[in-house]
């Protein structure tokens, strides 16, 4: 029966007839802005569909840092909220995005998420933290905006900890810089 399954969606392929919601995932992976938007003119339903891979379209743009898609996805109702089904949240999807290519210095997708109001504190799977990865990688452009827009530092292992075991004094000195500014308002 499974064989069959598979025979069936391989002739669809073959075909050209696609699942839409394969069809918008892979527009987007492909950076194909206009295809992409033609298909969620045509269904808009699937922004928040999960794909067998457990993730949603929308997941998918933030996870390519495609600020012109997600901000359409957002009018059309996608979900901040919704995670992968590793526990990733769009938020930290689009994080690791400009954590993995730090030569993009455009990190409006990650604005565009948290003024729709996505939660910057929130943990992947992993128990980690948007800000405790860019530590661990020293991203340190992306520690200060997580900062300044009060991120917390107030988690296990420490981001500043986690900064200087990886190496990057540089980063740690800022979250030192940072929260010490903080504390010394209080």
């Amino acid at each position: 029966m499974i064989a069959f399954v598979f025979k069936i969606i391989s002739i669809k392929i073959f075909k050209g007839e696609i699942d839409p919601l394969i069809r918008i995932c892979q527009a987007i992976e492909e950076n194909n802005t206009v295809g992409c938007v033609r298909l969620l003119e045509e269904y808009p339903h699937y922004i928040n569909k999960f794909t067998g891979e457990g993730y949603t379209p929308f997941l998918v743009a933030c996870a390519n840092g495609n600020t012109q898609i997600v901000k359409l996805m957002l009018r059309k109702g996608a979900d901040v909220k919704l995670k992968s089904m590793k526990g990733e949240s769009p938020f930290y999807l689009a994080t690791f995005y400009y954590i993995k290519y730090p030569q993009i210095k455009n990190a409006t997708c990650i604005r565009e998420l948290y003024y729709a109001g996505a939660d910057i504190n929130e943990t992947n799977d992993k128990g980690l933290t948007p800000l405790q990865m860019a530590a661990m990688f020293g991203h340190t452009p992306l520690v200060k905006w997580l900062l300044l827009k009060n991120a917390s530092t107030r988690t296990a292992p420490d981001p500043y900890l986690i900064a200087c075991s990886q190496g990057h004094q540089d980063t740690a000195k800022l979250i030192w810089k940072l929260t010490m500014n903080f504390f010394a308002e209080l």
